[in-house]
């Protein structure tokens, strides 16, 4: 038997992200993070000549560079751009001087050298893959020739070692055109992002704080550091989860040179990220004005059966911030054949996953409420005043909670509004987007007062994923907010009704009791209803 629900909202303390970080200046580089991928860079630096490793990774020159600093003191050279010219140099024969010319190229004279090339370079004319196969692995080539050459070109001799980077996609283009590839290639992976311990949440810092004094000379406060890491976390969606791309890191750190010149250090930074954020804010500013101004209709007070506020992101093409927004969602139930029919799904705007989260609500309601293979009413579900497609099954919780609104006619608070996967068996699953999703319903509540009554309902899943605006912490702390993390749909459930889904104790008013209650009556009505129809025809033939 499931034991009384005691979700309570979550506290300030439980939504803060803090690390005690050192801010003594301590060496840490790139590649201290990436132990797979030095390992194969320092086995190619002791292999011979004809060697290949092919190495996932971003192509960014910053990425780049790091590359080759991971491979000094050899002999390296990078090639971002390059034709087949620039590789193998080419003879033209010049007709006036009755002489043949040779201009070297990159290959000419290489001696145990390393040559890193951009594969995206290489596929504009994948053609000279063939042609570098062979100079690697043979160790010599032919020159391209021009013109009509009257003597035979001598081949250039060659010997290096070669490392192909690039993104996954243009790595299983090469590979699909060279099913020989991996015979003589090794393969490994430059990683963009850290999974954070214990071990190395400090070394992170001492990355930051080394390549700070590297580009700005400026060093970063514990709480500078603390306000980077949660800017990163919003970025990934967990708080396991941090960006070391160097790129990144330089946008940031000569971001942040130019957005508080005056300073010595870096302290708190909070307004350049939300700067950064105001930039592109524009149209889903337009979409808070419509709803203050009653073009879309989200209500933030009272209750109703029937209609509850969940919460979607909206992406915006070419635009490098995502942004939440609640839109209500209704249901009205009857009695019918059993069919839970999606508007959505019906008019061609809802996506796969949306229609699969809907199924999922609808089998584990009747999984739950102990209903037999047909459903014994039928619902219609509407995203209100939605024009888009709309996807994702993060509405499946919200979802479920209005349908037992509308078959127990008990009202839904109108001030919570709710996100949340679902799997059959009632567990609440995680989603994406969840930071978003609060600020975006949080925006409505203080723009119309906050009154302490209105809070999200999340999946605990996602505690992990929480890196939450100052103003949104501080509202909690005053009491003004509330944010409750639920495990299950009984907890969220009995939240929002104020009852358990099942009896706890003999007699107790339950969800499951009520809903068959409901249905009986229901039935009465129709069966009722059907028997006086009947009698009232026979008495205006008999009339007539």
């Amino acid at each position: 038997m499931r034991q009384p629900c005691d979700t309570i909202p979550l506290s300030w303390q439980e939504l803060s992200l803090s690390y005690p970080f050192e801010t003594k200046q301590a060496g840490a580089f790139f590649f201290d993070f990436q132990p797979k991928a030095k390992q194969a860079l320092d086995l190619l630096q002791q292999a011979q000549a004809g060697s290949l490793l092919v190495l996932k990774s971003e192509t960014l020159p910053e990425f780049m560079r790091e590359i080759e600093q991971a491979l000094a003191p050899a002999h390296v050279t990078l090639l971002t751009e390059f034709n087949r010219n620039d590789l193998f140099g080419y003879v033209l024969y010049l007709e006036k001087e009755k002489r043949t010319q040779y201009v070297a190229g990159q290959l000419d004279g290489l001696d145990q050298a390393t040559l890193i090339l951009n594969i995206n370079a290489l596929l504009l004319d994948i053609t000279q893959w063939d042609k570098l196969k062979q100079a690697l692995l043979f160790g010599h080539y032919q020159p391209n020739i021009l013109n009509g050459v009257p003597s035979l070109v001598e081949p250039v001799k060659t010997a290096f070692k070669l490392v192909l980077v690039g993104s996954r996609e243009d790595i299983s283009t090469l590979a699909t055109y060279d099913d020989s590839l991996y015979q003589f290639a090794h393969y490994a992976e430059v990683q963009s992002y850290l999974t954070l311990t214990e071990d190395n949440i400090q070394p992170w810092a001492n990355y930051v704080l080394q390549m700070s004094q590297r580009l700005v000379q400026k060093g970063l406060s514990q709480q500078a550091l603390n306000q980077l890491l949660q800017a990163y976390v919003r970025e990934s969606e967990s708080q396991h989860l941090v960006s070391i791309s160097p790129a990144s890191l330089k946008k940031h750190l000569l971001g942040l040179k130019a957005f508080y010149p005056d300073v010595a250090e870096f302290d708190d930074i909070s307004a350049y990220f939300a700067y950064l954020e105001s930039q592109a804010a524009v149209l889903n500013q337009y979409a808070l004005e419509d709803i203050l101004s009653h073009q879309l209709y989200i209500e933030t007070e009272d209750e109703a059966v029937g209609q509850v506020n969940g919460l979607s992101v909206i992406e915006f093409d070419g635009v490098p911030y995502s942004f939440g927004e609640p839109l209500r969602i209704s249901c009205n139930v009857q009695l019918g054949d059993g069919e839970i029919s999606d508007i959505e799904r019906k008019v061609e705007l809802g996506g796969n996953i949306h229609s699969k989260g809907i199924l999922i609500a609808q089998s584990c309601l009747s999984n739950l409420l102990e209903f037999p293979t047909q459903l014994p009413f039928s619902a219609s579900l509407a995203f209100e005043q939605s024009y888009g497609e709309i996807d994702g099954d993060s509405s499946s919780l919200a979802i479920f909670c209005l349908l037992m609104s509308a078959l127990t006619k008990l009202p839904l608070p109108q001030a919570i509004a709710i996100t949340g996967s679902i799997d059959q068996f009632g567990n609440v699953l995680s989603v994406g987007g969840v930071n978003q999703k609060i600020e975006g319903f949080f925006a409505v509540c203080q723009a119309r007062g906050l009154n302490g009554q209105q809070g999200v309902i999340i999946p605990a899943a996602c505690l992990s994923h929480l890196s939450l605006k100052a103003q949104v912490i501080e509202a909690v702390k005053a009491g003004q907010f509330r944010i409750w993390a639920v495990e299950d749909l009984f907890e969220a459930t009995e939240l929002l009704f104020k009852q358990p889904f099942y009896a706890q104790e003999k007699g107790q008013k339950n969800l499951f009791d009520l809903v068959h209650k409901q249905l009986e009556q229901n039935d009465a009505d129709h069966t009722s209803g059907a028997i006086l129809d009947k009698i009232y025809k026979w008495w205006k033939g008999k009339k007539a």
